[in-house]
């Protein structure tokens, strides 16, 4: 029988074997939901419809190389600098007294720094428009009135160009403040139950394999079956963890988060001890991330 008739075996609904994970995040027959099409431009939907990430064949493709360009203009480097400078600029404002890391770092940091490599005039409003976006970003969110003027916002505070470049620039930035956010307050969090001072890209090596922010991913079988795919379970897999993804739509910058997430926490790492106050977290299956983080300077 010829491999591409081969039948396929049924998915779990949830996929837990890192294996099989690699296997569904590898093969094109395994879509994303569909997002729709023809959503009036600057909206939400429009958004949804516009971006790689939410996209499927030929339209995916592009979108990805439309997002990998504008990644390849951005020095890692120069991101991280960004990240450290301005959080050490925020210890430094906040005087000795406490502070919430994860609102006034964690996700506004790296916001400010990729807005700013990526050409808005404004990354401040940038960064202010983007926690509604987010929130109504993957497909099933509630739509609202709120996040599409926030997307309308964007589409004018960003250079100008093709929708599609539009788009794929507020899809970088969705990233950068959910998942990024989320991978720099489990590394300071990693860091306060170590007890001791850790480099701040060792600890990021850590949680991206035991406590990486996005802990699940969707995709729809050929039969047209809705299967979430667990991305927590390669911790410690020969391949590699799974937290940036797999196949042909793995997060097409790692180094680029990794480099804004280094950047934010080691000042806080370094500088700042925890308060005491408790780091609680949202019920799974959301971004594994702290919901407050409470810290002061030394």
């Amino acid at each position: 029988m010829d491999a591409s008739t081969e039948p396929r075996p049924r998915l779990p609904r949830v996929v837990a074997d890192p294996a099989l994970v690699r296997a569904v995040l590898a093969d094109p027959e395994h879509a994303v939901p569909d997002p729709g099409s023809g959503a009036p431009p600057g909206t939400m939907a429009w958004l949804r419809q516009n971006v790689a990430r939410l996209s499927n064949g030929a339209d995916h493709a592009r979108r990805r190389n439309l997002a990998e360009d504008l990644l390849r203009h951005l020095d890692p480097g120069v991101l991280r600098t960004g990240a450290r400078d301005a959080t050490s600029a925020i210890i430094d404002e906040a005087g000795r007294r406490p502070f919430d890391a994860m609102a006034r770092v964690a996700r506004r940091v790296p916001g400010l720094v990729l807005a700013a490599a990526l050409g808005a005039a404004d990354p401040d409003l940038v960064t202010a428009n983007l926690p509604a976006v987010a929130a109504a970003y993957l497909p099933g969110s509630p739509g609202n009135a709120e996040a599409d003027g926030c997307v309308a916002r964007l589409t004018g505070l960003l250079p100008a160009g093709p929708g599609e470049q539009v788009a794929a620039r507020i899809g970088l930035l969705i990233q950068a403040y959910a998942a990024t956010a989320g991978l720099i307050g489990n590394a300071v969090a990693a860091g306060i139950q170590a007890g001791r001072p850790v480099p701040a890209a060792e600890l990021v090596a850590q949680v991206l394999r035991t406590v990486p922010p996005v802990r699940f991913t969707q995709r729809i079988t050929p039969s047209g079956e809705s299967v979430a795919l667990d991305l927590t379970v390669a911790a410690d897999d020969p391949a590699g963890h799974l937290a940036f993804g797999y196949g042909l739509r793995a997060c097409p910058g790692p180094a680029h988060a990794i480099a804004l997430t280094e950047g934010a926490a080691q000042p806080l790492l370094e500088r700042c001890h925890w308060t005491g106050a408790p780091i609680s977290y949202p019920e799974p299956p959301a971004l594994r991330a702290p919901d407050r983080l409470e810290l002061a300077e030394r």
